[in-house]
C-alpha cells in the first residue's frame, strides 16, 4: 500500500484546519455579540459592605420594547437583576410607579432606551426621560443610589432590542448588577463619604 507524500497528507489537513479556524472566529464573533457591561463604581469600597439588606426597591426608567408592557418589563429586569450578585444574595422589587429620588434610603435605578444611557450621578435625581423610542440598540444603565446620592453605577449594552425582554435581555441584566455591585478591596475611607444606613 503506498504511503501518502507530506504534500498529500496536506492537502487534506488543510481544509480541517480552515473548519477550525472558522469554528473558532464564529465562537470570537458570537462572544463579541453577547451583552456588555462597564463598571463605573464612584467608591473603593465593598459596597455591599453598606448595604445591610437583602432586598432593594427598584426604579425602571424607560421601555425600548415594541410588544411589552411597561409591567412586564420591570417584573422582567427585577428578575434579570436579582440573585446571587458577585457571590451574595440580592433581590430587586420593582415599584409600579417610580420610588424616585424621595425615597427614604437605597435603591436602584434602571434606564432601559434604543440607543444611548444616562450616566452615574443623573440616575439618582428627578427629570429622567420616560418616553424612550422602541427599537434600536439595547442600552441600559443602572446606579444604586440613597436618596439622590449615587454610590456606584454602571452601564451594558446588547444586540437589536428584541419585541420584548427575552434571554439576552436577563443575561444583560444579570451582568449589569455584578457591574454596579463589583466588589473592591476595602480601603480605609472618610466615612462621611458614604451616606447614613
Amino acid at each position: 500500500m503506498p504511503t501518502p507524500s507530506p504534500g498529500s497528507c496536506s492537502r487534506f489537513t488543510r481544509p480541517i484546519l480552515g473548519v477550525g479556524a472558522a469554528v473558532a472566529a464564529a465562537l470570537a464573533l458570537a462572544a463579541c455579540a453577547g451583552p456588555r457591561t462597564v463598571s463605573h463604581v464612584s467608591s473603593l469600597n465593598d459596597v455591599f459592605k453598606y448595604l445591610p439588606v437583602s432586598g432593594l426597591p427598584l426604579d425602571v426608567v424607560g421601555n425600548p420594547f415594541p410588544q411589552a408592557a411597561d409591567a412586564f418589563v420591570r417584573a422582567a429586569a427585577a428578575d434579570g437583576l436579582s440573585g446571587n450578585v458577585n457571590g451574595r444574595p440580592l433581590a430587586f422589587v420593582p415599584a409600579p410607579d417610580r420610588f424616585g429620588p424621595d425615597h427614604p434610603g437605597y435603591r436602584m435605578v434602571l434606564f432601559l432606551s434604543g440607543g444611548g444611557i444616562v450616566a452615574g450621578q443623573a440616575l439618582c435625581e428627578a427629570g429622567l426621560p420616560t418616553d424612550s423610542p422602541k427599537g434600536g440598540t439595547l442600552h441600559a444603565s443602572a446606579a444604586l443610589c440613597n436618596g439622590t446620592k449615587m454610590i456606584a453605577w454602571g452601564e451594558g449594552w446588547g444586540g437589536p432590542v428584541p419585541a420584548q425582554p427575552d434571554v439576552a435581555f436577563l443575561a444583560l441584566m444579570d451582568q449589569l448588577a455584578n457591574a454596579v455591585f463589583k466588589r473592591e478591596r476595602d480601603r480605609d475611607r472618610d466615612p462621611t463619604e458614604w451616606p447614613e444606613t
